[in-house]
């Protein structure tokens, strides 16, 4: 019989590994609460229940008899995914490791206590609203900007940078709040310079791959929001080499020894490299297909060997560094869709271009993750195209309102 495995999710992010486990003859049952999603049609099996209930995938997993369990580049999933391999003995992450790595309050207490930069914070319970005074106070006193984010969203939903001498964090306070299903939220200084990207492999807590990219964000909506990541990084080896160093000490400090990563880091203008996230994921809006096309390096097929207990002799096959970008195709405003401009410049440039919307259905300004209305995936000739028009893109990829 063929060996079954779980996939939690199945949005278009989760396809490819759902279609790569039908591939390998896997029976794929699939399950979050959303049946129209994609995936689903092509498991063997659909099941709805929330991806975030971990009591509700357990008793899923029990009922059907699973070999195997695993998401694609889906934070919300990962402590579903864990708990349900370790309750049941299958290969996969421990829990306590997702726990610290996508709890953003839990993250900053084990960069403080594995001897890394961390920039200082502050933790707030909803309700607590002496507590969240005080910090509203120290901001306003200070000459410096802070970040306001739920403990554990994903997608930059719920975030705003606070200027400095803020005298009004309370709109920025409740709605990290609005976003955290926990009720809490962090504030934080905000590390000034620019921003690296990418995902990596563990294995064996050593980062066998990574491809590190420069990233650039959208402003205009208020917020500070990822808008598109260019490949590979502009800053020299020596920054690469200092964020693989954290990245694996934050891997053993954790016990995530095996599997994806998605990093944030930031990098100051003095050249101090601050790590700001590292989810136990892929990245989504298709990143891994990017980085096959860009490295060789199979990211689906490396989370599939391991959520079936599969480690490959070979460590890594990357077999080039080629030059791209992901571009988040989003609205600079409130309407309509009516299409999409690809200008004659990009049009070869492009290789996947994947559009959330259909002729008529309503579109939010670009607030996070949740009002994108695409992406796309990008090749460069070199550097200096890419250089060229990553600034332009907006003119280039340009949603069309009604």
């Amino acid at each position: 019989m063929s060996r079954r495995i779980l996939i939690l999710g199945g949005s278009k992010f989760q396809v490819p590994l759902i279609r790569r486990a039908r591939e390998r003859g896997l029976y794929v049952i699939t399950c979050d609460y959303l049946p129209g999603n994609p995936g689903h049609a092509l498991a063997n099996e659909y099941h709805n229940v929330s991806t975030t209930d971990r009591q509700g995938v357990l008793a899923l997993a029990r009922r059907i008899g699973i070999d195997a369990v695993a998401s694609l580049s889906s934070d919300p999933a990962m402590p579903a995914v864990a708990y349900v391999a370790e309750t049941l003995g299958l290969p996969g992450p421990p829990l306590a490791a997702i726990v610290q790595l996508t709890a953003k309050d839990a993250f900053r207490r084990l960069l403080s206590r594995t001897g890394l930069r961390t920039p200082a914070y502050h933790v707030l319970e909803a309700g607590a609203a002496a507590e969240a005074d005080d910090v509203v106070r120290m901001l306003a006193a200070g000459g410096a900007r802070h970040v306001v984010k739920p403990v554990d969203s994903s997608g930059s939903r719920g975030i705003t940078v606070l200027e400095p001498g803020c005298v009004d964090a309370a709109p920025a306070l409740q709605r990290a709040f609005d976003h955290s299903l926990a009720g809490r939220c962090i504030v934080e200084a905000y590390i000034e310079g620019v921003q690296i990207h990418g995902d990596g492999f563990l294995q064996g807590g050593r980062l066998v791959h990574h491809y590190i990219g420069d990233q650039a964000f959208y402003t205009r909506s208020g917020n500070s929001i990822p808008i598109w990541t260019r490949y590979p990084t502009r800053h020299g080896g020596a920054i690469v080499d200092d964020l693989v160093r954290q990245v694996e000490a934050i891997a053993r400090a954790s016990g995530y020894l095996e599997g994806p990563v998605n990093i944030e880091g930031r990098v100051t203008p003095d050249g101090d490299v601050y790590l700001i996230e590292i989810g136990p994921r892929n990245g989504g809006n298709h990143i891994p297909t990017l980085l096959q096309r860009l490295t060789g390096f199979d990211f689906v097929s490396r989370l599939l060997d391991s959520a079936l207990g599969i480690r490959p002799a070979v460590e890594t096959v990357t077999t080039h560094r080629d030059v791209g970008a992901v571009y988040v195709l989003h609205a600079d405003r409130d309407g309509v869709y009516a299409g999409l401009r690809v200008s004659d410049v990009v049009k070869d440039k492009v290789f996947l271009l994947d559009v959330f919307k259909q002729a008529g259905e309503p579109v939010r300004h670009y607030t996070g993750s949740n009002t994108a209305v695409g992406c796309a995936l990008l090749r460069f000739d070199s550097f200096e195209e890419s250089d060229r028009l990553m600034p332009e893109m907006p003119s280039h990829l340009r949603v069309v309102l009604q």
